[in-house]
């Protein structure tokens, strides 16, 4: 599949994926039930796991569960776990802003994940000739 195509639809599975990550912030904050830190801790797996099987099946069509898939898969999202919640939690000292923390460090992690998805995660061998 193009790249193209596929930047398209992980953009397309992204956005949904950061609006379920936005709706479990903002209830776990507002229903007082976590800190704006650890909401965006578990908010983010949330969001995560529905972007997993909507990138495994939907932007980069795989089908076949590889053996290294879930333990690649969990690496690349840790990597952009952690990425996430430190960059959050620097914007929002900084600037004392919940959504602007929200926004800057989704877009740090949508980064790192894309690469990682791409070219770790879901990655096809080229066809031996």
């Amino acid at each position: 599949m193009k790249l193209k195509k596929q930047l398209v639809r992980f953009i397309i599975v992204g956005l949904i994926a950061t609006a379920i990550d936005a709706i479990a912030y903002s209830y776990l904050i507002h229903a007082d039930l976590l800190s704006p830190s650890n909401a965006k801790r578990v908010s983010f797996v949330v969001g995560s796991v529905w972007a997993y099987l909507m990138h495994k099946f939907f932007t980069f069509e795989q089908k076949k569960l590889r053996s290294s898939e879930p333990i690649r898969f969990t690496i690349v999202y840790l990597f952009g776990w952690i990425l996430n919640s430190a960059t959050h939690d620097v914007v929002l000292a900084g600037t004392g802003l919940e959504s602007l923390a929200f926004v800057i460090a989704t877009g740090c992690s949508t980064c790192s994940n894309f690469v990682g998805q791409k070219w770790l995660v879901f990655r096809i061998k080229p066809q031996a000739r």
